[in-house]
């Protein structure tokens, strides 16, 4: 139904569940599960809406590609083809001044010192570790406990955003000109390190997910989107994938959070793959949904409440997430519960299929968007955005990682970042490009 795309959302939305599944199914004896009728409903009619919404939009914008693609024979009758093919391949490698690049170095390091000093100051006497433990759990789990300042905020979201923004750089020239600029590297990573301070690793994996976002659709863009031929791509994603996984546990560690880690490294990871599914059920057989009392969206929207909250003068309750830790048969499952718990507890069943029709057709729409653009003269925001949703869709089956990640004021800022790095690296003066 997707043409063996493998960035379609209706691929990345399914496959991640598919492979939660398989989790939880491996698990399925030590956690005594066996999924309540209304858990199959949701996961199963949950799934299907989203692979039959996006399928409907991919054939309305198929039709209109065909009937282009007719236009287009047309005119090549019309017109010498050696017209045509002028500028064609015209693929110029991007070449930044010297001086932008240790320009955004530097303060990416700059922010980084500074943000361990305010963790260290909010910690008292802890560790590193531990002090950063502390301000994550007050960050998620209070809407005004003791966090990091808003300046630290700030430096953390431009370095998110120099992470997405160079590792495009990155991945284009490798693709296009099949080389490396340490430079870009180095940004990277420092964007990484930074996420890390936060406590989070969910945005290392984001970052990772958009360099292979980014690199799957420059590779389809460069073969004008043709039968894709998926078995390397395939490869390198388990291989990273496997890397990833196996570096949790340690990371887990150094953030302070020992006591989560275990000693079991597969147990340890059901809890953040499988147990989702579990949880989900727990949550429906002991709760009626929608949950009364609560604001409005408070778990689906809880990202961009807090902005709304002000504008319009009105108070949230102290707590942000309501996520309760799970025990089941003496196992520990964590307190993550699929994307689905937080529209089945802010609107119940009716949440699911009204709010997942709007990720899909949200996600879809961006993904026709990027198969039509060919070549920019700036790093487009349409595949920065993508590559956003895509990590949000992968992430579906752990938590309400589109309506957290995309609908959030972090992201508006994000977004402004790009506009800024845009102008910053390809309007303002000493930009240096040569054809290839």
């Amino acid at each position: 139904m997707n043409n063996r795309e493998l960035m379609s959302p209706a691929v990345l939305y399914s496959g991640a569940f598919a492979f939660s599944g398989l989790w939880a199914l491996a698990y399925a004896g030590k956690w005594f599960l066996e999924p309540s009728s209304l858990t199959v409903l949701v996961l199963v009619g949950g799934g299907l809406e989203f692979i039959f919404v996006t399928w409907f939009i991919h054939l309305f914008f198929s039709s209109i590609r065909s009937k282009q693609v007719v236009n287009e024979q047309d005119l090549t009758r019309a017109v010498d083809n050696q017209k045509l093919n002028v500028g064609k391949e015209k693929i110029e490698e991007w070449t930044v001044a010297t001086w932008k690049i240790v320009l955004i170095l530097v303060v990416l390091i700059v922010g980084i010192f500074y943000t361990i000093y305010e963790i260290k100051k909010i910690g008292g006497g802890m560790s590193l570790g531990d002090a950063i433990y502390y301000v994550r759990v007050q960050t998620i789990f209070t809407v005004n406990g003791n966090t990091l300042p808003r300046s630290v905020s700030i430096i953390r979201n431009f370095s998110l955003s120099c992470g997405f923004f160079f590792g495009y750089l990155l991945v284009r020239e490798f693709v296009y000109f099949h080389k490396f600029s340490l430079s870009n590297v180095f940004i990277v990573l420092l964007a990484i390190v930074t996420t890390l301070l936060m406590g989070d690793r969910t945005e290392m994996v984001v970052v990772l997910i958009a360099i292979f976002c980014y690199y799957y659709c420059l590779l389809r863009t460069k073969s004008n989107w043709s039968k894709p031929n998926n078995k390397k791509f395939i490869a390198g994603v388990v291989i990273v994938g496997t890397i990833v996984l196996l570096v949790f546990p340690p990371i887990a560690n150094m953030l302070g959070r020992e006591s989560d880690a275990g000693s079991n490294s597969l147990d340890y990871l059901s809890v953040y793959i499988g147990a989702e599914i579990k949880n989900l059920d727990i949550f429906l057989r002991t709760t009626t949904i929608p949950v009364t009392g609560s604001v409005w969206g408070s778990q689906t929207f809880v990202n961009i409440l807090p902005w709304f909250a002000k504008i319009f003068n009105f108070t949230l309750p102290p707590e942000g997430l309501t996520l309760p830790y799970q025990t089941v048969n003496g196992v520990y499952l964590g307190n993550v519960y699929t994307t689905y718990y937080a529209y089945l507890y802010d609107f119940g069943i009716w949440g699911v299929f009204t709010l997942v029709p709007i990720m899909a057709g949200i996600s879809q729409l961006f993904f026709e968007r990027i198969r039509v653009t060919k070549n920019p003269n700036h790093v487009p925001y349409s595949i920065l955005i993508y590559s956003n949703i895509v990590s949000s869709l992968v992430l579906s089956f752990f938590s309400n990682k589109f309506f957290e990640q995309i609908f959030a004021r972090q992201f508006v800022l994000i977004i402004f970042f790009w506009v800024f790095l845009n102008f910053f690296i390809f309007e303002t003066g000493l930009r240096q490009s040569r054809g290839k």
